[in-house]
């Protein structure tokens, strides 16, 4: 028993300094990290990322002062937390490449199992994780929060990537900083491909009454910003599924924007200020067999005018869609909170929104005081709409 208790401590010794049997790896502490939440422990991350091993964070918060620039083959795995402290361009600053804790510029990378916690600054234009021009890209079962005005994870012209099983949570955007052009979100893809976004929470992506009533300083036509935040947005992307995801909280659940040939599946979204699925200029996308709940509309399709681009070729069915219009945690009926449209389950908002099934949908309303307006409305052209349930007292317009 002795004998076995010894070589089990050298084994567990033997792996904490990188002789593991699956390869060997380092941590920061081989580097002189300390790990507390208070020394800057930047330079010992970033030596342990170059020395090209596969990096473990076995315990504790390496605060870090700078971005941390991971390479193609970049492996680092939890549990323990990044604490990004530190804000490149500080309100009212503009955004900066510099402004990421994790910036990955090479492919076949890896990160698992561990936190990024930003230190909060209201307005901040940070990031958590930004991977730019990429492919072969693994973000699994992180936990992200902090952030303000822009995204915790952030997905640029990139190509066959994975986020999955990922907990984004508990930004806020109280400030007059600009969210018109860039909307925060807690997960944002932009101009990808072939990625998979699966079994993720992303829950409370915010903006405060200051933000709420802000205008924008680059488009002040615009009036009050609104509720300019999404717990997901993938824009001007194409054959990303997004499956079995839980968004909760913020102004709009998934916004699809300008996409093609893109999957929603699976997902639950909930308590949202505008649309759970916002189809602007979306084309050949399939969203199917969602929950959504207490959103100002469920599911919105509309032509794009500024980049001339229809609504058009998408499927949406065997969606459930329950009180739409609904109160929720803002305290603000549908009919009351956006001057867009009416509060509808389903929305095919003008004429060219052409083209596009909607079938065997369910949209109830089980409030005492209804607030969903119309089941679907088409206000489109040559649209198939059909095999849709609503309760007794909807209509379809």
């Amino acid at each position: 028993m002795y004998k076995r208790s010894i070589a089990a401590l050298l084994l567990a010794s033997a792996l904490l300094s990188g002789a593991g049997a699956e390869g060997e790896f380092v941590t920061p502490y081989d580097f002189g990290a300390v790990g507390d939440g208070t020394t800057d422990d930047t330079a010992a991350l970033q030596s342990a990322i170059d020395s090209q091993q596969a990096v473990t964070l076995p315990h504790g918060t390496f605060r870090i002062t700078s971005r941390l620039n991971l390479p193609a083959g970049t492996v680092v795995t939890g549990p323990a937390t990044v604490l990004h402290d530190f804000d490149a361009s500080p309100p009212p600053g503009a955004p900066s490449s510099n402004d990421v804790a994790l910036y990955v510029s090479g492919s076949d990378v890896r990160l698992e199992g561990f936190t990024i916690a930003k230190t909060f600054l209201d307005g901040s234009y940070s990031v958590g994780i930004l991977a730019s021009n990429v492919s072969d890209l693994t973000i699994k079962d992180l936990d992200i929060s902090g952030y303000s005005a822009r995204y915790g994870i952030h997905i640029v012209e990139s190509e066959d990537f994975e986020v999955t099983g990922c907990y984004i949570h508990d930004f806020m955007a109280n400030t007059t900083t600009d969210m018109i052009a860039d909307s925060p979100a807690g997960l944002r893809v932009t101009r990808s491909k072939q990625g998979l976004v699966s079994n993720n929470r992303i829950v409370r992506i915010e903006v405060g009454e200051v933000g709420l009533e802000s205008i924008s300083p680059l488009v002040p036509d615009y009036g009050p910003q609104g509720y300019q935040s999404d717990c997901m947005t993938i824009m001007q992307s194409e054959h990303i599924a997004v499956n079995g995801n839980v968004c909760l909280t913020s102004g709009e659940a998934i916004d699809m924007l300008l996409s093609k040939s893109c999957t929603v599946s699976n997902n639950v979204l909930s308590d949202i200020w505008f649309q759970g699925v916002k189809m602007l200029g979306v084309s050949y996308c399939t969203v199917s067999e969602n929950f959504i709940s207490d959103c100002y509309q469920g599911i919105g399709l509309v032509s794009h005018p500024n980049f001339n681009a229809e609504a058009s070729g998408n499927t949406v069915n065997g969606n459930v869609l329950r009180d739409i219009g609904s109160p929720g945690s803002f305290g603000v009926p549908g009919p009351g909170r956006v001057p867009f449209s009416s509060v509808y389950g389903i929305l095919l908002h003008d004429e060219d929104c052409r083209f596009n099934v909607v079938t065997d949908n369910v949209i109830i309303d089980t409030q005492e005081i209804k607030t969903t307006e119309a089941g679907v409305h088409n206000g489109g052209t040559d649209n198939l709409v059909s095999d849709n349930i609503f309760t007794s007292e909807m209509t379809m317009e």
